[in-house]
């Protein structure tokens, strides 16, 4: 009769377990997932992030713990499934950040009055600016290397090559910041992540729309009919790209060589991964310029391409805010360059597009996405 009893009361302990253990799990899912961290200089007292699926437009609203404050910031924390959602929007009292990037690579966003910044050691970027000639002139490229490089190093590295090296790394490059390109890379180091070099072409001395719009046929704007993209393309891939394979401790394989533009840069850099696909393996074509061709004229483009052995990955952003007449134009042209792409056979598996309603055509968006193309040129 003792053993029975002594059986029966350990069943219902071990009920008693299990039961607490599922109703601990209920009440505090918010526990699972990866930990976010948000350092808010301004040391608001709460802070609310909204995570959303892009994909499938689920969406979850936490409210933040906040920690102690420290000197210059307050530091908020909650736990999110970067396999469930890829996007954030932070709010306190009546302001809201735009949607950011939320992944695997991005362990949080710093913010301050006039901007966010992906959460990184804080350091200022470094680059090194290399003169090179080009169609008679000179033309600066900016070379931004991890903060551990080191050149007697066997260590190799990935690179980038990005048009408008001039808006990249300098916070006050323009209005709304830059890129920050340099602390993404950071962070996504610090999660993991690889190694990556960013090489940034400057298009800034008068000449951008000539550099940064391909010659594949008739323009639907007079502005940009004479565009001469080829010989920026053949710039990239004949003299920077042997110059940095040279110098640096560099990966010089297609797998670990990628492009990455906006606007007409966007445009551009699509244009040299379509021509040189044995060459890279990614393009990020964030507000693309695509529209500035028909979509007679892309497809008659890539008519005689043959991209079975070698198709880079495509990723295409792009806002559609009503408060920004371009980026809406622009928007017409990305939504529909994945069904050109489609008729020509091109991998549905290697073209992704992410759109935002609210998004304005300026480095401040760009900045909040980028992080999410990091996420599929550099796949765990």
């Amino acid at each position: 009769m003792k053993k029975i009893l002594c059986l029966i009361l350990c069943l219902i302990m071990a009920a008693a377990v299990l039961c607490a253990c599922s109703e601990n799990d209920t009440a505090k899912p918010e526990e699972a997932g990866q930990l976010f961290t948000v350092r808010d200089e301004l040391k608001r007292d709460t802070m609310t992030a909204l995570f959303r699926n892009t994909s499938t437009g689920g969406t979850k609203e936490v409210e933040m713990t906040k920690g102690e404050d420290g000197e210059d910031c307050s530091v908020f924390t909650c736990n999110a499934d970067p396999e469930e959602f890829d996007r954030v929007t932070l709010t306190s009292g009546e302001e809201s950040t735009p949607e950011l990037s939320f992944n695997s690579y991005v362990p949080g966003w710093r913010l301050d009055k006039r901007r966010f910044m992906p959460l990184d050691n804080g350091e200022k970027p470094e680059y090194k600016r290399v003169s090179f000639e080009y169609q008679n002139r000179t033309k600066d490229v900016l070379i931004w290397t991890p903060d551990d490089y080191d050149a007697n190093s066997s260590e190799k590295y990935s690179v980038i090559y990005m048009s408008d090296g001039h808006n990249l790394f300098d916070p006050a490059a323009t209005s709304t910041g830059s890129w920050a390109v340099a602390e993404s890379v950071r962070a996504m180091m610090a999660q993991g992540g690889q190694g990556c070099i960013i090489v940034g072409v400057e298009n800034m001395d008068g000449w951008r729309d000539d550099e940064l719009t391909p010659d594949i046929g008739e323009v639907t704007s007079e502005d940009y009919k004479d565009g001469h993209g080829e010989y920026y393309a053949d710039f990239v891939v004949d003299t920077v790209m042997p110059y940095v394979n040279e110098n640096y401790n560099v990966y010089t394989d297609r797998e670990h060589t990628h492009v990455c533009g906006s606007s007409s840069g966007g445009l551009e850099c699509f244009y040299i991964a379509m021509e040189h696909p044995d060459k890279f393996a990614s393009v990020g074509a964030l507000s693309p310029a695509f529209i500035l061709f028909t979509d007679e004229t892309w497809t008659e483009y890539f008519k005689d391409k043959d991209y079975s052995k070698n198709a880079p990955f495509i990723y295409l952003y792009c806002g559609n805010a009503a408060a920004d007449s371009l980026e809406q134009t622009l928007y017409i042209g990305t939504v529909a360059m994945p069904d050109t792409l489609k008729k020509i056979g091109y991998p549905e598996d290697k073209v992704v597009m992410k759109l935002y309603d609210e998004g304005l055509h300026n480095e401040m968006y760009w900045r909040a996405v980028f992080p999410d193309y990091l996420k599929y040129a550099f796949a765990k």
